[in-house]
Formats: C-alpha cells, sequence, structure tokens
C-alpha cells in the first residue's frame, strides 16, 4: 500500500498561505469509448450539435470564428475556450463557433 500523501504548503504571507491537501483515493475512471453516433455532416453552429445524455465532447478540436479557423482547448455548457492567433485563450458562445457535426470529439461514458 503506497504512503500517504502529505499537503503542499505553498510560499506567501500568512493571509495569502494556501495549503493544497490530495484528494481521497478514488476508484478508476470511467473508461471513455467513441461514438458511435451518425451524426449529420456540413458545418453547423456547436450549440446546434445534439450529445445524448451519456456523450461527452472532448476538447481539443478546431472550429470557425467569425470566418477564422480557432482551437477549441475547452468545453463548457454554454462557450467555449478557444486561443487566438496570437496565443491568448478566450470566451465564445457555442453559437459563434461552426464545426462539422460528423467530425468532432465525441465520446461514450463506459459502464464501469
Amino acid at each position: 500500500m503506497p504512503a500517504p500523501r502529505t499537503g503542499i504548503r505553498l510560499a506567501g504571507s500568512a493571509s495569502s498561505r494556501l495549503t493544497i491537501k490530495p484528494s481521497p483515493p478514488q476508484g478508476p475512471r470511467p473508461q471513455l469509448q467513441l461514438s458511435t453516433k451518425v451524426r449529420p455532416s456540413g458545418p453547423r453552429p456547436l450549440s446546434e450539435v445534439e450529445l445524448d445524455e451519456d456523450e461527452l465532447l472532448i476538447d481539443g478540436f478546431d472550429a470557425v470564428l467569425r470566418d477564422e479557423k480557432v482551437r477549441i482547448t475547452a468545453v463548457l455548457e454554454r462557450t467555449c475556450v478557444y486561443v487566438d492567433r496570437s496565443g491568448d485563450r478566450r470566451l465564445a458562445r457555442k453559437e459563434e463557433l461552426w464545426v462539422e457535426a460528423d467530425k468532432l470529439p465525441i465520446r461514450r461514458r463506459g459502464l464501469s
């Protein structure tokens, strides 16, 4: 059995000190499987791509925002984080991002 991990103490003034405690050990993460659901091809707003309850849209895909290709790095409920030309991270609403629904990295949660 591995030794328990200790908390990490970050330096700073007394009022800004922060201790990060390790989370309790958890079981294995659920497996993700590629979705087999057929989605229509052709560009559409990301907000119109329907996901089943057991499906997840995995970040790390390209989209078009105002005629510019951007890389999506995080998918949130109504918005996505993308990287602009200068390398800055920005937010865009899903209805502003155009994607090819049949090419998105959609995964299904596996049964554990």
